[in-house]
């Protein structure tokens, strides 16, 4: 688990995925966080880009 507003790891990961996942953060931390507020209020989840 890695929290969305400050990328604190919870569990381990191998450090290429790890990098990736902070990288994919680093891009789409705000739509995350809508999607977090759009889960709370039962709203449908936004598409967000993968890292290419």
């Amino acid at each position: 688990m890695i929290t969305i507003e400050d990328g604190i790891v919870m569990g381990t990961l191998p450090r290429r995925a790890l990098n990736l996942v902070y990288e994919w953060l680093d891009l789409h931390k705000n739509e995350l966080l809508e999607n977090w507020k759009r889960i709370e209020s039962n709203q449908n989840l936004q598409k967000i880009e993968p890292l290419k």
